[in-house]
């Protein structure tokens, strides 16, 4: 009974567990799909809501979810609480050397092998770093930011990390001076004349730029020898913000081309995210009305080479079909990911059935084996009927010792019907049973033939009684 139960809960285990994952894996693909977005008035929340109308439209649902900038979107994505999210490269590096004790905080500590599971899809657009000033400030080079109040950024942003590296390209550390506002709170302080400069690293298009060059009280400066820095950080690049890109009139915003440096703007996912879906959403990203929709004027004119370009994850597989063709499969990304969610359910079946079989085989047998127990019970049933004859001197014990016998007949008929001849010979139990089959053959031939040779010597003497 114990190996029974034991048997039962294995074939359970093999059943269900791999039946919970597949259902769990048809579930997902129902599920909702959410992106990360960004800070009010940056660019990131706009293009998170352009790729969730791109997600419904390639017939999946999707939520676009509020976060407070790049380190807490790499966050949501490597412990899997968001599919996609925008990415500054870079930031999460520089803020372990400039400020680690932030990363040791619940709101960012990461599980390094969940940051493992992060992956590239695409760079959208490239994020240059802006140093805006105030008018009337009386800074005029990045040296007159010292006492100065500057804006860092909120220190979970990405603007942080990019601060810190320009800070110490100036020999300079935060200090009392220095601020950490959202956008919101920086376009008031700018209008209170209440922040002296700001450092600013988004893409051009960002809200935030469009309602400083409105306010009319904000320069911008450039980067001294920009170049030498982007040099020294993998993930920069030199970038020159034109002039009047923020405000195109005789009172131009930025009044001279800005050079600066840059990174980029990188769509991360995680890597068992469906391949089949970041393929679609790395195709719609190529084509032109969604760069058109979001101003991605980079991504327009270069195509694949810039939006692969530069990768600081590895680059998921689905985007892989994308931008290498040669390198997917034969089959379908579709039957691949379901073959991939299914394989271990269909493998455990056949090892479920295969067990179930040889269960069920081994029960049959001892089905049988309880059914060669009642033929020897009838068998020494016949025996003990059997002895109960010829040991009378009158009766008819000749009809009942032949019908034991043809009973017996039957019964042995019987029993090599249920059994092969395979088992016959290789189960002990049926060799007893015949054994005790030709036994009592024999027995029962034998008082037939003495019952018989009574009867004759019976009638002899009557024969012999009558002459004399």
């Amino acid at each position: 009974m114990k190996r029974k139960w034991i048997t039962i809960s294995l074939l359970s285990v093999l059943i269900c567990v791999p039946l919970y994952q597949l259902v769990k894996v048809l579930v997902g693909l129902n599920r909702p799909i959410v992106i990360a977005g960004g800070p009010e008035k940056g660019l990131y929340h706009p293009i998170a809501l352009s790729l969730s109308n791109m997600v419904v439209r390639l017939g999946r649902r999707a939520t676009v979810l509020p976060t407070s900038g790049s380190l807490h979107n790499l966050k949501l994505v490597a412990e899997g609480r968001a599919h996609l999210a925008l990415f500054q490269p870079g930031s999460r590096k520089n803020l372990e050397e400039f400020a680690p004790a932030l990363l040791e905080q619940e709101e960012q500590k990461i599980d390094p092998a969940e940051l493992e599971k992060v992956a590239f899809v695409a760079n959208l657009y490239s994020q240059p770093l802006h140093i805006v000033v105030r008018k009337g400030s009386g800074i005029e080079s990045l040296r007159d930011l010292k006492g100065k109040v500057v804006n860092l950024g909120p220190e979970l942003s990405a603007d942080y990390p990019m601060s810190r590296l320009l800070l110490r390209s100036l020999d300079l550390q935060p200090g009392e001076n220095h601020r950490n506002m959202p956008y919101t709170e920086l376009i008031d302080a700018f209008g209170r004349d209440e922040v002296d400069a700001a450092f600013i690293t988004v893409g051009m298009k960002a809200d935030v730029f469009q309602t400083l060059a409105i306010n009319g009280k904000v320069l911008f400066l450039s980067i001294p020898n920009n170049e030498a820095l982007a040099a020294m950080e993998l993930h920069l690049s030199p970038f020159t913000v034109p002039r009047g890109i923020y405000q195109f009139d005789s009172k131009a915003v930025p009044r001279a081309d800005i050079h600066t440096v840059a990174t980029g703007a990188h769509l991360i996912t995680r890597n068992d995210v469906e391949s089949s879906l970041v393929e679609q959403i790395t195709q719609e990203i190529l084509k032109t009305p969604f760069q058109k929709q979001n101003r991605l004027g980079e991504l327009f004119e270069q195509g694949k080479p810039f939006a692969r370009a530069r990768p600081f994850f590895p680059i998921h597989q689905g985007a892989k079909w994308v931008y290498e063709p040669d390198s997917r499969t034969l089959l379908k990304p579709e039957l691949v990911d379901m073959w991939e969610s299914m394989r271990s359910f269909f493998v455990s079946i056949i090892v479920a059935g295969f067990l179930g079989y040889q269960w069920y085989r081994k029960k049959k047998d001892r089905t049988k084996e309880g059914r060669l127990d009642y033929y020897v019970r009838k068998v020494i049933e016949i025996e003990r009927q059997q002895m109960t004859l010829d040991t009378e001197k009158k009766g008819n014990d000749m009809e009942k010792l032949q019908r034991l016998q043809d009973e017996l007949t039957n019964l042995r008929q019987e029993c090599f019907k249920d059994f092969s001849g395979h088992q016959l010979q290789e189960e002990p139990g049926t060799d007893c049973f015949l054994k005790l089959c030709a036994s009592l053959s024999e027995k029962l031939n034998a008082k037939m033939t003495r019952v018989r040779l009574g009867g004759e010597i019976a009638r002899l003497a009557e024969v012999i009684g009558k002459k004399q």
